[in-house]
This record gives structure tokens, sequence and C-alpha cells, in this order.
């Protein structure tokens, strides 16, 4: 399975700080793809990286950091998950390939049906 991930749009401050960038990842195996789209959004950190100077690769790298989640549940108790874009993005779409190759051992193509080489 090959993955390739995009930036499609960032969002920018008024002073030129990305504050979310919106990107895709595209799967393939063999002749099955799929993808799926997510939004990232970033606080403002210590580094800054004039907007003109910025690389696909090092936005992308920013998205695929982990991301700490916090709340606090209904007894009171503070939770917290770290969530990892990078790797529930791949197997959204490697089980959306899954289920398409699923799909052709239950409905296979009619023999009559195939088209010729």
């Amino acid at each position: 399975m090959e993955y390739k991930w995009g930036i499609k749009k960032v969002q920018v401050a008024e002073d030129n700080l990305i504050v979310k960038a919106e990107l895709t990842v595209t799967g393939t195996d063999g002749d099955k793809s799929a993808s799926a789209a997510y939004s990232r959004t970033f606080t403002r950190g210590d580094s800054f990286v004039p907007y003109e100077f910025l690389t696909e690769q090092q936005v992308l790298a920013w998205c695929f950091a982990p991301e700490v989640i916090t709340w606090v549940d209904k007894d009171g108790a503070e939770q917290t998950t770290t969530k990892h874009l990078k790797d529930e993005g791949e197997a959204q779409v490697a089980g959306q390939i899954e289920r398409q190759l699923a799909q052709e051992k239950i409905e296979p193509a009619l023999p009559w049906a195939k088209i010729p080489a």
C-alpha cells in the first residue's frame, strides 16, 4: 500500500502564522485507491518560519506531530489521549480499500462482461 499526503489549503492569521491546514491522504494498492480529508488546527508555538519560506513537507510534519487532547469526564476526572493524524488517516484509507476488495469477493465481475484487453 502506498500513501500520498498533500496540503490542500491553509488559513493564516494576520501575522502570517498558519492556524489551520486542510490535507488529504490517498492510498493505492494495485488498481484500488481511496482518499480521506482532514484538518489540523495549530496553536502558537515558540518557533516561527516566514510564510513564504514554508514547504509542504514542513507543514505536513506539523500536521503529523502527536496531538494531546485533554478533557474532563462526567465524574470530573481529567482524561487525555494522543491523536496521531498520520496513523489515523492511513488506517482509514487502508480500511476503505479492504472493503473494496471484500466487496469484489462477494460480488465478482460477470465473466461474460469482462472488457477485452
